[in-house]
């Protein structure tokens, strides 16, 4: 008899110290504030708007602003988060935690991260975008303000693209084979390459100093600009064959029998401009269209406290 009931209360105490471990484990979540965004990576090389605009490249770095939202208390700036690659933020430079309040938050956030210490700073995008990497720190996203509540699952940001973006398509034309265009390349022609940004707000404007100098050089994603006015009749795009002959296109002018309607060329903040070029020994035939740029959305993720 003794023996069994020292078994039943064994066992008894082995359910109530599971029990406790249970609410424990609940019990260590001290509020810390978790982010997610983006999307699983793709592959795909393809020169495609679904690469890699739909989430935020691994390594890459955010800043997030973090405030009470009962209070307007600010809590965090420009904190910095790393992506994984997968939608989530590994690497934070700082902790973050909600009010022990027990109040919502606010959340800005802005890609890419910067350390300088005012609001509204110039941003510039690199002149050669055929580096992967230099196309992703070109791609400015704002994540509006938004109010969280208070949870352990991840918080879901939603940024949007606040540059242009132009992507060009080649085909050979007569006199020219497909093969006789691998290896080549297209500029966009001294493009403004700077603006103003403001990451608190997500305002844009046109910087106060040019950096349009230069061409800007497509890679397989296409390349990202300031939001800016092309005049027309002015040369647009230059490609470059590997035979090192060099072609142009001109924006169509009013008179050009051609084209009706023909007026200067507008590349608005937040939209993807793709270019069908097809090269010719004569020349460029070119048609375009324009499409809403995809906002990169955010996917849910569970988040509690690391294990120290």
């Amino acid at each position: 008899m003794n023996t069994r009931l020292f078994l039943i209360l064994a066992t008894a105490a082995i359910v109530l110290a599971g029990c406790n471990k249970d609410e424990n484990e609940k019990d260590n979540w001290n509020g810390e504030i978790r982010l997610a965004s983006g999307v699983t990576v793709l592959q795909s090389r393809v020169n495609s708007d679904d690469v890699p605009d739909k989430q935020i490249a691994g390594d890459e770095l955010i800043g997030v602003h973090v405030s009470d939202a009962t209070t307007a208390e600010a809590l965090y700036a420009n904190i910095s988060a790393k992506a994984d690659g997968n939608g989530q933020f590994s690497v934070y430079s700082t902790t973050m935690y909600y009010p022990q309040s027990g109040n919502d938050v606010k959340i800005i956030a802005y890609h890419p991260h910067d350390s300088g210490t005012d609001d509204e700073y110039d941003f510039t995008v690199a002149k050669d975008q055929s580096v992967a990497t230099a196309y992703y720190a070109a791609d400015l996203l704002y994540s509006a303000e938004a109010t969280y509540p208070r949870s352990k699952t991840a918080c879901s940001l939603t940024f949007a693209h606040k540059l242009a973006k132009v992507v060009c398509t080649l085909r050979a034309g007569d006199g020219l084979n497909a093969g006789d265009l691998t290896g080549a390349t297209v500029e966009i022609i001294t493009p403004e390459r700077a603006v103003k940004f403001n990451r608190k707000t997500g305002d844009i404007t046109t910087a106060g100093t040019s950096a349009n100098s230069d061409n800007v050089k497509l890679g397989e994603y296409g390349a990202i600009v300031a939001p800016q006015t092309f005049t027309k009749s002015t040369k647009f795009l230059k490609v470059t064959l590997p035979t090192g002959g060099e072609l142009y296109y001109t924006l169509p002018a009013d008179n050009d029998p051609d084209t009706q309607g023909d007026q200067d060329l507008v590349l608005a903040g937040g939209n993807v401009y793709t270019f069908n070029i097809t090269v010719k020994l004569t020349g460029l035939t070119v048609t375009s269209t324009i499409t809403p740029w995809t906002q990169i959305t955010a996917v849910d993720g569970n988040a509690t406290m690391d294990d120290k």
